[in-house]
């Protein structure tokens, strides 16, 4: 492929996923706010600070930020079914915009309860399930095939994650004060059910699409057919 047909499929995508009446429409604007919510969440958990005497007060408000933007994350696809604004540019954002989300929730937690290695764990399982995946979709698209869409045990394991993620930071810097005076016992039974919890769920998610991907890659050609994608038909895994 020489240049000038690279250019002109840049050009052709470009087209596709990036249309100026796209850009406007409801469900991508909360994509982006999701986005921006992202690094007020960062910003208030990381750097604690105390309201009117209360010291926990950035542990609040940054939980709130966390559960307004995975809220988003519900309204936006809610919207653009209801009143018909699917876009392909909501196609690429909104997984962007969750994926980050959660690996930036998960990160706060590994930074603030670093000596817990159920939480590195958690964070390591997220990594590894999002990361096949992604290359699973790959594999697929080469074969003209799709996931076709979040499965049900993708979704529930998503849902249990942002409780589990929501839990462990709001209870957690208390279940730490247990930490620093030597209740050790009481700390790691709080802080390491809710992490397993989560590792249960999202190994559980990532070996039920491991089971479909095999199903779907030794498909014949009829099963190839009714799992063959079509632009308008591209939806991301949860």
């Amino acid at each position: 492929m020489d240049h000038t047909e690279k250019k002109d499929n840049f050009k052709a995508i470009m087209k596709k996923y990036f249309r100026k009446e796209d850009v406007l429409l409801l469900p991508n604007i909360l994509c982006y706010v999701r986005i921006l919510l992202i690094g007020v969440f960062l910003c208030l958990y990381l750097i604690p600070f105390s309201v009117a005497g209360n010291n926990k007060a950035y542990i609040y408000l940054a939980t709130a930020i966390m559960i307004t933007a995975a809220y988003t994350d519900f309204l936006d696809g809610f919207i653009a079914r209801k009143f018909n604004e699917q876009s392909q540019l909501g196609k690429i954002l909104d997984p962007i915009a969750d994926k980050l989300l959660q690996f930036s929730v998960a990160t706060a937690l590994c930074v603030k309860f670093w000596q817990f290695a159920s939480i590195w764990t958690m964070f390591a399982v997220l990594v590894v399930k999002e990361l096949g995946l992604m290359m699973a979709d790959i594999v697929l698209a080469q074969h003209n095939k799709t996931f076709g869409g979040a499965k049900w045990y993708g979704k529930v394991a998503t849902f249990i994650f942002y409780v589990i993620l929501g839990a462990l930071l709001i209870g957690g810097p208390f279940a730490l004060d247990a930490y620093y005076v030597s209740d050790l016992f009481q700390c790691h039974l709080i802080i390491d059910s809710l992490a397993s919890v989560a590792i249960f769920f999202l190994t559980l998610a990532a070996i039920l699409y491991g089971f479909l991907f095999v199903k779907l890659l030794h498909h014949g050609p009829e099963e190839i057919k009714k799992v063959s994608i079509k632009p308008e038909e591209n939806k991301n895994n949860d």
